[in-house]
């Protein structure tokens, strides 16, 4: 008889609804089907489905130019001091979904954003939307360096992909580093699955310290999780792995620095001279951004792994190339043509909300250089004209920039 009351209380909290007016903490953000947004509250350790208003489809392109986005947002919850704690872009609609706490009390909100600089708060309460509670969430009132509670990193990174969001974090188990599998449409069962990795900076085989920042990949045909930790090993996970209460090692393909915190991880398409390749940005907030070839992942990942110490400073197992994407907190995919970043432009200490061609990865109107002088002219200079005017020209028009790119006289 135990065991059956047992087995209904466990039923009832995974199926128990909440609505998104309960919604007490937001950690991760990610886009679902359809007009769906999932929220991950990590204080309640829920996942929300909210389902957003029909939005008109844009067309690719929309330049995101918002230089003085906090008092944009702070408006929002009555001009209260507000930290970011994630933002995702809905696709196909050049909105931006970005989540904030402010206060004392560090009270939730979720406000859109669009391109003409204008931001509407989302009623919650008011939001149609079902939820599901994250099975074994941490119990413990522990804080990381007595500011950070432990159960803060229920939800650390969370990933929709086909009728399925997976979401890294921890779990109250003795592995705490967890990956939920979660079906949507929502129902009572859910896939738990712990995970460990050997660390290469630590020489450690790790099993509390969760995932950071993850996305997915296509290797030698099939799907795997890409996930990326502190310090800042990286990780292959097949996805046909990830059953529950099942306990795996994830393989260890690199090391890309000490003393990082990993803060987005999103995979995009590029095609340059009719050539198509696919990509990982990995964001980190003390180290810039990393391009990362799903090509190399490929082949790293069909090796036998990294299993010794990777000396201090040194990298391994991937050559990446880096991104000028200092200061950036969060990035995402805007459309096919840019990402959209939230940054703490460290230059100005602003914080900032705009577009960034993937064509290569910055911003030419965050520099002064010789090409910006109004005296600077490209006339007669062949290499010039052939290899940066065009370049500077795309650049400038994708920003809005549109009315300072110079004549050939």
């Amino acid at each position: 008889m135990r065991l059956f009351v047992i087995f209904v209380a466990c039923c009832l909290g995974a199926s128990a609804n909440a609505s998104a007016a309960d919604i007490s903490s937001i950690s991760r953000l990610a886009a679902g089907p359809g007009n769906v947004l999932f929220v991950a509250d990590w204080k309640t350790a829920r996942v929300h489905a909210i389902t957003l208003p029909e939005a008109a489809q844009k067309p690719p392109g929309a330049a995101f130019n918002i230089l003085d986005l906090e008092p944009l947002l702070s408006k929002q919850v009555g001009g209260a001091r507000i930290t970011v704690e994630d933002m995702v872009a809905r696709p196909g609609t050049a909105e931006v979904y970005v989540a904030v706490s402010y206060g004392a009390a560090r009270t939730p909100a979720l406000i859109v954003v669009t391109s003409d600089h204008k931001a509407r708060r989302i009623n919650l309460k008011a939001a149609k939307s079902t939820s599901i509670a994250l099975r074994d969430a941490p119990t413990t009132d522990y804080e990381f360096w007595r500011e950070t509670p432990e159960r803060s990193f229920t939800v650390t990174d969370m990933k929709w992909r086909d009728g399925e969001i997976f979401i890294a974090g921890l779990s109250n188990q003795e592995f705490a580093s967890t990956l939920r599998r979660v079906k949507y449409p929502f129902d009572s069962q859910q896939s738990i699955t712990s995970v460990e990795i050997y660390h290469t900076g630590h020489n450690l085989i790790e099993t509390r310290a969760p995932i950071r920042a993850m996305s997915f990949a296509t290797l030698r045909g099939k799907p795997y999780l890409v996930a990326a930790y502190t310090c800042t090993p990286i990780v292959t996970i097949p996805l046909d792995d990830l059953k529950d209460g099942a306990h795996i090692r994830g393989k260890t393909i690199a090391e890309l620095g000490y003393g990082n915190t990993p803060a987005d991880m999103i995979s995009y398409t590029k095609t340059e001279q009719g050539r198509t390749e696919d990509f990982l940005m990995l964001l980190n907030f003390e180290r810039g951004a990393s391009v990362i070839p799903v090509s190399q992942v490929e082949a790293a990942s069909a090796g036998p792994g990294i299993d010794k110490l990777v000396p201090f400073s040194q990298t391994a197992g991937l050559d990446v190339t880096p991104a000028p994407l200092a200061g950036a907190l969060r990035l995402d995919n805007l459309d096919e043509k840019s990402f959209i970043v939230v940054r703490r432009r460290l230059e100005k200490d602003t914080l900032q909300l705009v577009t960034v061609g993937k064509e290569l990865s910055f911003r030419l109107t965050d520099f002064v250089s010789e090409y910006a002088f109004p005296e600077y002219r490209f006339k007669g200079d062949t290499f010039q004209l052939t290899n940066i005017k065009p370049r500077q020209d795309m650049l400038l028009k994708d920003e809005g920039f549109a009315d300072q790119i110079k004549s050939l006289e």
